[in-house]
């Protein structure tokens, strides 16, 4: 099989095992992660439920977003924040560890030992702007975590870029909450403190770095 089938059959199988629980389950799980947001809980349970919901986002359609913004409406700006961005960091390495022990081997028999030491060393160079541009993506966010431990990038790396994106996120979603932003001002929020910033932060530090 040619190369570009092997990785085309690979990301397909990818995609059907982030896509086909949504469109089984999305719309429970939606109304389930309803409940469990309910204003009168407590603060510690809410704050826990947002954290256990963006950490299982990797394996179940829990709808991020709505999680996102619903921590910070019922926990504030700063508690909401800090709950997101742990939700978020938890699901990601989920993610890098579910590819790493179980997408590796899946992808050697697929694509090739010798098509995975290429995409091994493209994900070296190029990795850590990759997870942090999909890091606000539906779908993509997932898949690129299980990409980067299928392909051994190392934690630190991941560990960077994915901190970064996660923690710019959850600014973007306090900011939206806190200045009622919607629209084109909600989407340059997210994209400014998602990726802009953190990228900004990451070209500045790799320049102070030793290679």
């Amino acid at each position: 099989m040619k190369p570009w089938l092997r990785w085309t059959a690979l990301t397909c199988l990818v995609l059907a095992l982030i896509l086909v629980p949504f469109a089984l389950w999305e719309d429970a799980i939606t109304a389930f992660t309803a409940r469990l947001l309910a204003p009168t809980a407590g603060r510690a349970v809410v704050a826990s439920v947002v954290v256990l919901l963006l950490a299982a986002d990797v394996l179940l359609p829990v709808p991020s977003s709505f999680v996102s913004a619903g921590a910070v409406a019922l926990l504030g700006a700063v508690a909401g924040g800090v709950a997101v961005a742990l939700g978020m960091t938890l699901g990601g390495w989920l993610g890098y560890v579910l590819g790493r022990w179980g997408g590796e081997p899946l992808a050697e028999k697929i694509a090739g030992t010798e098509q995975l030491a290429r995409a091994r060393e493209a994900m070296a160079r190029h990795g850590r702007w990759l997870l942090l541009v999909c890091r606000g993506v539906p779908v993509l966010a997932e898949a690129s975590t299980l990409l980067a431990g299928a392909t051994r990038l190392t934690p630190a790396r991941f560990a960077v870029a994915t901190t970064l994106g996660n923690v710019g996120l959850a600014c973007a979603y306090a900011s939206i909450g806190v200045l009622e932003l919607s629209g084109k001002s909600a989407l340059l929020a997210s994209f400014a403190l998602g990726v802009a910033v953190p990228g900004a932060f990451l070209l500045a530090w790799r320049s102070l770095t030793p290679r």
